[in-house]
């Protein structure tokens, strides 16, 4: 089932720290959470939840006892990951769904202490100059033991969902872009609504309607927008990248430091650039502008660019604009309320 369903196996080793001994997909540390560092902070034998960006995990910690290990005993996790807007309305709530496969990863923690040279590979990086892939270099009658189980337990734990979102390329799929002057806080704003989406999943009231989805397709899809992708669309190697960027947008999202005048001079500049550009395209892109208010700065307005155009002209040229200033780290409504305008107008 792609990479929306990852089951791994990581563990301590005395030499390197925490490292992946087995994995279902690659893992990308920008998207997937870095399961080494879980590791590293968690000692207690027993399960708990942990999510990450896009991803939801249930985790299981376990011990086995090993005459090779300092202490005596080795500590493993198994983890299971999901990307949970990937999923149908059998999935309704993704907080209880993880922990319903508590059991099944207990199971699969039982059976792997009882593996045969299982401590003894755990231990094999002292004789091989690979010391992060210790099952390749393993011997085959233990892979093959190790791989049989794997497989059970993965066939076991994935739900036998189809996958919602249509797989086509990134040239025809529309996007919403984060875009802003430095350090206004573009990054904060993707992980709170994404923590924000997750909470949506554990809310056992919360029915998966139209909103919901909608909201979904605009989390997994958006997009930061650097400032050098516009300020450099004339040179030859970002011409159609930039093109990419704003022709192929359905909105945007501009941010900017709402403490400091020369972000908002910059925020404006790129609202210029942005702006010559979707005015040649016929269609409807709206602008939510974003003034991030840091707790201990003063606000500035942010009405600077009503100040410059008159909002009913830019919504007649086809750019509907609304203004917010709050925190972007801790006022969820006032996220939500702007998504849900942004989400509006796109329809």
């Amino acid at each position: 089932m792609t990479n929306e369903s990852i089951l791994c196996v990581t563990y301590f080793d005395t030499v390197i720290g925490p490292n992946l001994f087995y994995c279902s997909d690659p893992l990308n540390k920008a998207e997937h959470p870095d399961l080494a560092r879980i590791l590293e902070f968690s000692e207690t034998e027993g399960n708990f939840i942990f999510t990450y960006r896009k991803y939801q995990t249930i985790n299981h910690i376990f011990y086995i006892n090993s005459e090779y290990a300092r202490g005596g005993k080795e500590i493993l996790m198994i983890t299971y990951m999901i990307r949970a807007a990937y999923f149908k309305d059998e999935i309704t709530d993704i907080y209880n769904f993880l922990l319903s496969k508590t059991p099944d990863l207990e199971e699969f923690a039982a059976e792997l202490k009882n593996l045969k040279n299982i401590t003894i590979i755990l231990h094999s990086n002292k004789r091989t100059s690979s010391k992060r892939d210790l099952l390749s270099n393993a011997p085959e009658k233990f892979k093959k033991a190790f791989l049989s189980l794997y497989n059970k337990y993965y066939e076991q734990i994935t739900p036998k969902l189809n996958i919602t979102a249509p797989l086509i390329t990134k040239q025809n799929l529309k996007k919403i872009y984060i875009f802003g002057p430095p350090n206004s806080g573009r990054n904060t704003l993707l992980k709170n609504l994404e923590a924000i989406q997750f909470l949506h999943y554990k809310n056992n009231e919360m029915k998966r309607d139209l909103v919901s989805k909608i909201y979904d397709f605009i989390i997994d899809n958006i997009e930061i927008l650097t400032y050098e992708c516009i300020e450099e669309e004339t040179q030859s190697d970002n011409k159609n990248f930039y093109q990419e960027c704003i022709d192929n947008s359905q909105g945007f999202i501009l941010m900017y430091d709402a403490s400091k005048m020369d972000s908002k001079q910059e925020a404006f500049d790129m609202f210029q650039l942005v702006l010559n550009r979707c005015t040649e395209n016929d269609q409807i892109m709206p602008i939510l502008v974003i003034g991030n208010k840091f707790d201990d700065k003063e606000e500035l307005s942010p009405d600077f660019i009503y100040e410059k155009y008159n909002k009913d002209e830019l919504e007649q040229c086809g750019l509907p604009i609304k203004l917010f200033c709050f925190n972007v780290l801790s006022d969820d409504d006032q996220i939500i309320y702007a998504i849900q305008w942004l989400t509006k107008n796109l329809l």
